[in-house]
């Protein structure tokens, strides 16, 4: 078949290039759910990912957490349905969920793990797991009504999900007069797609005043309560979307929230006093100082702040840490600054700038280095050098930098006495307190770091797979870059073995051998240069999937290593003619495929609808099933409901996957999973035959039989038997009824059903029937009468 096709696309012209893939394949994670426990419990949780087969391994690290090796069965969720809307055509995935447990010990650091996935299709980058010690909830659905709102007591962290279009969760707690609540979400910094809106609502639905504050791209918010008695936490997403991946966290308790620090630059292994700026619930600020230890290593470091909501973050220098004094607001006001100091400075008002002083000989090389800490920060230095009569020589601006960190290297032009201005780009506009930075001001020395992208790489035996480094060079540091590869297994290797001089960007290929063996492992990449006979070696920063679009996570978005999978190679192929077909809707159309099996490969292979599409299916679904060992072709069943929309898309585009299961020669168990190469494309006809009911409503008692009249409306296409049936579904629990037939060209059928003397009452439960018949060529049809067309009272 696969040449026929190939043959054809030539001989009309087009290139077989058409008929490529065009949705990814790659393995994927998109959440965990819950995305956190507390201390010292076993969290039974979800794992959602795409193109995962079973027996996914499931990897976890972080001190005091552990989980199964292999993710369990598959998992469903219970999710507010969402409305039905027009198909579209962009692309959409459908992610699944897998069984497994998190186990937190007691003593368990408090903070972010980090977990991924692998298989032998590939591996996955590394999503967060929340560890937490606060009582934790996970919500019930359906909680998308006010009077239907969970009652939770404080303090406690709520887990949930915007898991439908209409979803929205609502929590009920009491509190005293005048207690500050605090509602901390965390979203967007565990890598979810939710775009998370928080209210409080008293008991009559009316929205209360409360302060909004943001930590990164989640909202916080500070509620005082005006009153004894009960309130109500709203929770939505800010557009319409929703799906499993749409988790969220959030603390809610009776303690302050810290907007921000000052100064947060310290150096390390020292203590000293730092200033918290906590929330009231009426906008004001309460300072209070804090005595803290500063850990040894440098680096971005999250501490717990006594009788407070939140965390808060430091920037630990191994130089020596100033804070700004005021007041330094111009060229004759400017601080002393000496070199090889780190300073914390903030933008205190919307016209705040903030000067520092320093002498420089001729030649004399300096670098600097100007950030908002933490990350979500609002402000947005720009640092400039002046001259002695206060003309800029040199700037950069954080704004225009990928990671907000404007770097200089500068060399003064002549001895003398020079100045570093720092300014809001948003000066005028914007400012506060919590406009804070941090800089560094050093003796230019050759310097240089590296970072990707991705965490993670996925290479296929006997085959290379690329990944870009990003090369930043500091003090006039231009030489070449030796590369070394820590923890590399048997099998693999990389080049090229250096970054040429001068060069910002490279690429690492990893080449696995034919016969390497698939694994998952954790890469260190390593880079030394040489400066007038001093070697430098700095490890690559990867980043992981745990963080807002500014990069802001609820701790470092960063790892030093690299998850490498060597995938094992596929052992078949999914093919298929994509030459338009035509089918009714309301039919399970038998679509014709192929398998090409791989290095002998004969076992079986199970079929589902792939989990990405390049455009909106409209409902239509793939019936599982499984090709038998030794089997290269069979019909893919295409399941064309008759509720599809009409003349909004010009046709159906369906992709399929396959996954098996197998143990490869090592002895090692391998799942594998497969995305079809080609795509099935129907066009849709109308329905041949359509089941109606002919009574609006019946009445029945628990414990009677009550006739259901319905009415088989057929078209000339169709004219054979079909059979009726009561479909099984929450709504029809305790109630059963006898299938009938309806013979060729008949239209009219009564069924009895039966309710059960159990039922519970119900003022309108909706009952479903559906009719099936055949079509030549094995085509399947059916119709449903569903609604309140047939809804019966008990």
């Amino acid at each position: 078949m696969r040449q026929l096709v190939t043959t054809f696309l030539a001989l009309i012209g087009l290139p077989a290039l058409a008929c490529a893939q065009q949705v990814p394949i790659d393995p994927a994670s998109t959440h965990i759910f819950p995305a956190g426990g507390q201390r010292g419990t076993v969290v039974q949780v979800r794992v959602g990912g795409e193109c995962l087969p079973p027996q996914t391994q499931f990897h976890v690290w972080g001190e005091g957490i552990k989980s199964p090796a292999v993710l369990g069965g598959r998992a469903i969720g219970h999710y507010e349905a969402s409305l039905r809307r027009n198909p579209r055509e962009a692309p959409m995935s459908h992610p699944k969920e897998w069984q497994s447990t998190v186990e937190i010990a007691a003593d368990a650091p408090l903070g972010p793990k980090l977990w991924r996935l692998s298989s032998g299709r590939g591996g996955t980058g590394a999503r967060p797991f929340v560890v937490g010690d606060l009582p934790e909830m996970i919500e019930s659905e359906s909680n998308s009504v006010p009077e239907k709102a969970e009652r939770v007591s404080l303090p406690i962290t709520i887990n949930g999900q915007i898991a439908g279009e209409r979803d929205i969760d609502y929590f009920q707690f009491s509190a005293e007069a005048g207690d500050v609540i605090t509602a901390e979400m965390a979203s967007a910094r565990l890598g979810s797609p939710l775009e998370g809106v928080l209210e409080i609502h008293d008991l009559q639905g009316q929205r209360m005043p409360f302060e909004q504050l943001r930590a990164g791209s989640d909202p916080v918010l500070v509620f005082k309560a005006p009153s004894r008695g009960d309130y109500r936490l709203f929770v939505a997403n800010l557009s319409f979307r929703g799906g499993g991946e749409f988790v969220y966290r959030i603390t809610l308790t009776k303690l302050p929230y810290i907007k921000f620090a000052f100064p947060p630059g310290a150096q390390a292994g020292n203590s000293r006093e730092i200033a918290t700026f906590r929330t009231c619930g009426n906008g004001e600020l309460v300072r209070q100082p804090e005595r803290i230890s500063i850990p040894s290593q440098p680096g971005e470091h999250w501490l717990a702040i006594p009788n407070a909501a939140n965390c808060i973050a430091l920037a630990v220098s191994d130089l020596e840490c100033l804070a700004e004094q005021e007041p330094n607001d111009s060229l004759q006001q400017a601080m002393e600054l000496p070199p090889d100091v780190a300073v914390s400075g903030q933008f205190a008002s919307p016209s705040d700038e903030d000067w520092f002083r320093f002498v420089a000989e001729k030649d004399q090389a300096f670098s600097i280095d100007c950030q908002p800490f933490p990350k979500s920060s609002p402000a947005l230095p720009v640092v400039s050098v002046m001259d002695a009569a206060g003309v800029a020589v040199a700037s950069a601006k954080s704004a225009e930098a990928a990671n907000r960190i404007c770097q200089l290297d500068w060399r003064a032009p002549a001895a003398g006495t020079y100045c570093l201005r720092v300014v809001d780009v948003q000066q005028g506009a914007a400012g506060g307190p919590e406009f804070v930075y941090v800089m560094s001001f050093k003796r230019g020395r050759p310097d240089f770091s590296l970072g990707t992208r991705a965490d993670f790489v996925n290479v296929v035996q006997g085959e290379r797979s690329e990944v870009e480094l990003a090369v930043t060079r500091r003090g006039a540091l231009d030489k070449p870059i030796d590369i070394e590869l820590e923890g590399l297994p048997e099998g693999v290797r990389y080049e090229p073995r250096q970054i040429p001089a001068k060069q910002n960007t490279f690429k690492i290929a990893f080449i696995a051998d034919a016969n390497a063996r698939p694994t998952a492992v954790a890469v260190k990449i390593t880079g030394t240069a040489t400066f007038d006979t001093q070697k430098l070696s700095r490890s690559a920063l990867a980043t992981h999937l745990g963080h807002d679009a500014d990069g802001v996570g609820l701790g470092s978005a960063t790892i030093d290593n690299l998850q490498l999978t060597v995938a094992h190679k596929p052992v078949f192929k999914l093919f298929c003619s994509e030459a338009y077909q035509y089918a009714h809707r309301g039919t399970i159309y038998p679509y014709a495929m192929e398998v090409e099996r791989l290095d002998g490969f004969d076992g079986p292979i199970h079929l589902e609808v792939a989990d990405r599409q390049i455009k909106d299916l409209d409902g239509i679904e793939v019936p599982e099933m499984t090709v038998p060992p030794g089997q290269t072709t069979f019909m893919l069943r295409l399941f064309l409901p008759e509720t599809m929309h009409i003349n909004l898309q010009a046709h159906s585009n369906v992709y399929a996957q396959g996954y098996v299961t197998f143990t490869d020669k090592w002895n090692q168990p391998q799942s594998h999973l497969v995305v079809s190469t080609m795509r099935c494309m129907v066009r849709t006809l109308p329905p041949v035959v359509k089941l109606q009911a002919l009574d609006r409503q019946v009445a029945a008692k628990a414990g009677s039989t009550v006739a259901c009249r319905l009415e088989l409306i057929r078209t000339s296409n169709f004219s054979g038997p079909m059979q009726i049936e009561l479909v099984k579904s929450p709504e029809s629990a305790g109630c059963s009824a006898e299938g009938v037939t309806l013979a060729p060209n008949e239209s009219a059928a009564s069924i009895s059903v039966r309710v059960g003397s159990d039922v519970v009452p119900s003022a309108n439960a909706a009952l479903t029937f559906r009719a099936t018949g055949t079509l030549p060529g094995n085509v399947q049809v059916i119709s449903e009468a569903a609604g309140r067309k047939n809804t019966f009272v008990v």
